[in-house]
């Protein structure tokens, strides 16, 4: 085929333009344009972001109460270890001579030491 422009005859415009004499108007579901509104906001709004999901209430409420726990359970174990006795906060080597029944003391001893 080739890619000249064809001419068209009087006539065959006229059979062109009488071809839409008989096209209606196309109608509209009713409440078309208010769903397709809707279907806009819903697609701009933020309600599909990570903030909206918490900022939700029961989400809220659920990291608090966890952060709650959490702090509750620190406080009780920080509580605890603060009641230990000096013998058990002793160093590692006062805890290897006691194992041993070695006595800390030097091997001199400066009152026996005569000036």
């Amino acid at each position: 085929m080739s890619m000249e422009r064809r001419k068209f005859t009087q006539e065959e415009i006229e059979k062109i333009v009488q071809s839409m004499d008989g096209v209606n108007r196309a109608e509209i579901a009713p409440f078309f344009y208010t769903r397709l509104q809707a279907k806009i906001d819903s697609a701009s709004s933020p309600s599909n972001t990570i903030w909206s999901v918490i900022m939700k209430p029961a989400v809220s409420l659920v990291t608090l109460s966890l952060l709650l726990i959490l702090n509750i359970a620190a406080i009780r174990y920080y509580s605890k270890t603060s009641k230990q006795t000096t013998s058990e906060k002793s160093s590692p080597i006062q805890k290897f001579a006691e194992e041993y029944d070695l006595s800390a003391s030097p091997a001199y001893n400066d009152k026996t030491a005569n000036p």
